[in-house]
């Protein structure tokens, strides 16, 4: 080698000297490489000058050349170095010598002055033979590097343990453009299931490409590729097209508007003609901006967001949704929550399998989830599988979830078939307002006395009257209505009491089914009511939710969901969630229900107005609303319970 072809600033050999050495090495024989780039080199150059910059350079030459005397170090220009390592080396030697490279400049060895933070990314080549060109090496060992860079930094990777990926990535980027004309990529849409009545939220666009060996890649394996060289947009005009004309799909099949999330990436949003594409699209499928919530990755937050910050409320000005997805992977985007009005937030399914395996995890989980609801933003959880993990987030005031605990991302010709029973196209509900009879508000059902001296009275408020209750011995002076009324597997049951006397396990609401029954109890010995669920197969089959006591001689708003998919029941008084009950027997086919008493114990003595039967599930938020508009009603005779209200409802 030309010991006077040396790098001007550092003394180590130049790229025409690694050239000329390569040339002369023999064919077939055994080296090594390493590839190394300093990290954050360019904020040094524009903080301390080009000075310092060198002195840098220099520093990091010498620990180079410190830490494999027996290599050769060449400098390929700029803050990139070539490590060359001739005959027999162990993979275990050449990642020592890396690992101690890392560590040395990290440690600032030579310029402890500079306060940037400075690291290096390295990456190996391990035992290449000499056949191929230089430039196929230099490659595959910048391949490595940046794979290391984009990974983190201030780390090594060999080459050798990505080259499959890598290699998967290069025929990737071959068949691109081929595979989108030739009808590759397909959309399968991932059902988000609300946590709190297991009913359609929003359906995720999700692409996979069918390769044509019969592989199949999901879009976590090819988007970043795509990203990385450019084709993303012309990805993306593809998929929101193709996503527009399903929705005119859905709309005639069935006159309904749908919700779709749809990931966009940082380069389709920055493009100016976004805007307009949009509104062509929707004007050609009839499509409302409010059908297409636009999913923005948390990793498109960077340094220098504002033209992405304008892009998106550019989009929100038109009506479209705009939500962050994968949130936890490095919390880039928390610092914008506060300047966008975001539609909703949704956690990174490995944050969260992460985060929900500790009990310290799981308290953060809940303080984010209460940040996200108190910005009044939907906060929604991805890749969720178990159900102890769906429950703790509903609980814990997640609003909807998806994962592998409800369905994988399904075919076009699949999906509808699957959310069917999910989406819930009708506020449908029976009212009873017993202003002198028993028939519900559009007299489709009518109820009967069983008994006497049940009187009708005046109610919650003048739009309600109420029945009075006498009291009596087993399942007398009760009130029948139709089964019809509960006529849905899933139901939410609303209703005013004002009991005059506790009596303890007096039922004001009863429900018999096939070989179950329900019951809602105002009182209990211990100072609760209870919400019960018994089977009658089982002589332990007792299922409970006790809450609070609800008191003589005033009103108190009680509400009682039941989630047939999930099994779940959960009670609300006042408004407020008062607790839940899970893993409860199916309530097939309602056979009988009563008010003001059951068939095994006293009967009800008090008050009962406002009863509303809803053939779905109402959220939490939902029944906070109802509680209001009842206490906003003219003639209102209760008392408002708004201490723990949110001031907006």
């Amino acid at each position: 080698m030309d010991s006077t072809n040396r790098d001007y600033l550092t003394g180590l050999y130049t790229r025409q000297e690694l050239y000329r050495l390569y040339q002369n090495l023999k064919t077939g024989s055994c080296f090594h490489f390493m590839f190394l780039d300093i990290d954050n080199f360019k904020n040094v150059n524009d903080v301390y000058g080009h000075n310092t910059g060198d002195l840098l350079l220099k520093s990091v030459a010498r620990i180079l050349k410190d830490s494999a005397p027996d290599s050769y170090v060449i400098r390929l220009g700029g803050d990139e170095f070539v490590m060359f390592f001739m005959e027999s080396r162990s993979r275990e030697h050449l990642c020592q010598v890396a690992e101690n490279i890392i560590n040395r400049i990290t440690a600032k060895e030579g310029f402890s002055h500079i306060a940037t933070y400075i690291s290096a990314s390295v990456g190996i080549l391990y035992n290449e033979t000499v056949g191929g060109s230089l430039d196929d090496i230099l490659l595959k060992s910048d391949m490595a590097m940046y794979y290391a860079k984009s990974h983190g930094k201030g780390q090594y990777i060999v080459f050798n343990d990505i080259a499959k990926s890598v290699f998967s990535e290069i025929e990737m980027e071959k068949r691109q453009v081929t595979a989108l004309e030739n009808g590759e990529f397909e959309i399968r849409y991932l059902p988000v299931i609300s946590a709190q009545t297991s009913r359609l939220r929003l359906s995720q666009a999700r692409l996979f490409w069918n390769m044509p060996d019969n592989t199949v890649k999901s879009q976590e394996e090819f988007l970043p590729l795509f990203e990385k060289n450019g084709f993303i947009r012309q990805l993306d005009n593809w998929l929101i097209a193709t996503v527009f004309s399903h929705l005119e799909l859905y709309h005639q099949a069935s006159e309904h508007i749908g919700k779709i999330g749809l990931r966009i990436s940082r380069l389709s949003l920055l493009d100016t003609k976004l805007p307009d594409m949009l509104i062509s699209l929707m004007y050609k499928h009839q499509v409302e901006a409010c059908e297409i919530d636009f999913e923005v990755d948390e990793t498109a937050f960077t340094r220098g967001s504002q033209e992405l910050i304008k892009a998106m409320q550019k989009l929100k000005e038109l009506g479209f949704g705009i939500s962050v997805i994968g949130v936890g992977s490095d919390f880039k985007s928390l610092i914008y929550w506060d300047k966008l009005k975001l539609d909703s937030i949704i956690f990174d399914a490995k944050y969260l399998k992460n985060t929900l395996s500790t009990g310290r995890g799981r308290q953060i989980i809940k303080t984010l989830l209460t940040m996200g609801r108190e910005l009044k933003m939907m906060v929604m959880a991805d890749g969720i599988e178990s159900k102890e993990d769906a429950l703790f987030l509903g609980g814990c005031g997640c609003n909807a979830i998806s994962g592998p605990y409800y369905s994988a991302p399904l075919a076009l010709n699949q999906y509808h078939d699957y959310v069917k029973d999910k989406i819930n196209y009708n506020d449908e509900k029976t009212e009873f307002h017993f202003q002198g009879n028993l028939c519900s508000s559009d007299y489709a059902l009518s109820g009967k006395i069983i008994g006497n001296n049940i009187q009708f009275k005046d109610g919650i408020s003048k739009n309600w009257g109420s029945l009075l209750f006498p009291g009596g011995d087993f399942g007398e002076n009760v009130v029948e209505l139709p089964p019809a009324a509960l006529a849905e597997p899933s139901f939410t049951v609303c209703m005013w009491l004002k009991p005059t006397k506790s009596n303890s396990w007096t039922s004001a609401f009863y429900a018999r089914y096939k070989s179950t029954f329900c019951s809602f109890s105002p009182y209990v010995i211990g100072g609760h009511n209870v919400y019960r669920i018994s089977e009658d197969s089982d002589a332990n089959g007792f299922h409970d939710i006790l809450s609070r006591q609800l008191h003589e001689n005033a009103w108190t708003f009680v509400c009682i969901t039941y989630d047939d998919a999930a099994a779940i029941s959960r009670t609300y008084i006042n408004g407020r969630k008062a607790g839940y009950c899970s893993d409860l027997p199916a309530l097939p086919a309602c056979r009988q229900i009563l008010l003001g008493g059951d068939p095994f114990q006293p009967s009800y003595e008090g008050y009962l107005s406002g009863l509303i039967f809803y053939n779905y599930i109402k959220s939490e938020d939902e029944i906070a609303e109802l509680y209001q508009s009842f206490c906003n009603e003219p003639g209102f005779t209760g008392t408002k319970e708004d201490f723990w209200l949110d001031g907006d409802l």
